[in-house]
């Protein structure tokens, strides 16, 4: 999935993000913890590799993943350099304002969730 340099037309990447994802919240609690620890800076990496136009993606399993265990997804931005924060801010914000409108018509009547934008360690 970091491996960006071949060419990918039939999305695999994309499709292995999702199921690496799925794959965490499928998962026992202590496992998905282990899990979700590797997923992160995996797709992270995808970011930095492919660039902003699939931070929208990125984006959206960053937070379906904090919707999983938000302790276990706290801990690893904690754990992260200030570097990685401010990159994973970044995409996160990115991805909010390139899904907005579809998000506004895609989750009608969907619960969302607020991820605060402050990674700091205070």
């Amino acid at each position: 999935m970091t491996n960006t340099d071949p060419e990918d037309p039939e999305n695999a990447r994309k499709l292995i993000a999702h199921t690496l994802t799925q794959y965490v919240s499928a998962t026992s609690k202590e496992h998905g913890q282990i899990a979700m620890s590797i997923v992160v800076p995996t797709l992270l990496s995808r970011a930095t590799s492919e660039g902003p136009e699939i931070y929208k993606e990125t984006s959206s399993r960053l937070l379906e993943l904090a919707s999983v265990d938000q302790v276990a997804f706290k801990g690893i931005v904690a754990a992260m350099s200030e570097g990685q924060k401010a990159f994973m801010e970044e995409v996160l914000r990115s991805g909010r304002q390139a899904g907005g409108a579809d998000r506004d018509n895609a989750n009608a009547g969907q619960p969302s969730i607020t991820l605060k934008m402050d990674f700091g360690g205070n």
